[in-house]
């Protein structure tokens, strides 16, 4: 009776990165740096509201416009933005993927259709000659 194997091995290519597969998508990147941009939105809008001078009502303001409201574009977009970009690069790999089935198809069918047209001739003459 044998003995099942203890060590199955790592899947090695899903440990690099996208570049190191082969296979690059934009859509992690772009919402990568958007969460970066809304942190700095948020340090920008703390920042105004620590150090410009003015009632509580104007830091809270200050806070709102140049802090928060900033951060969360940037954070919703950004992931918005980065789904739509994962997706069309699915997208285009498929449609390459079926162009490439459909010409591949095209070719052997056209392949097919010359060499019986050329090879028709050739019988009926052989034909002909044996007559």
């Amino acid at each position: 009776m044998g003995r099942a194997p203890v060590y199955n091995g790592i899947n090695r290519a899903g440990l690099y990165s996208s570049k190191a597969r082969g296979s690059f998508h934009p859509g992690p990147a772009v919402m990568r740096a958007s969460n970066h941009l809304a942190v700095v939105c948020l340090f920008f809008g703390v920042a105004l509201a620590a150090f410009l001078s003015g009632s509580l009502e104007q830091r809270i303001g200050n806070l709102f416009s140049f802090g928060f409201l900033p951060a969360i574009s940037f954070y919703a977009g950004g992931h918005v933005l980065g789904q739509l970009l994962v997706f069309g690069v699915e997208l285009c790999d498929l449609c390459f993927r079926y162009a490439v089935h459909l010409i591949s198809g095209l070719l052997s069918w056209a392949g097919r259709r010359v060499s019986n047209l050329t090879e028709a001739p050739a019988s009926s003459e052989a034909s002909g000659i044996d007559n």
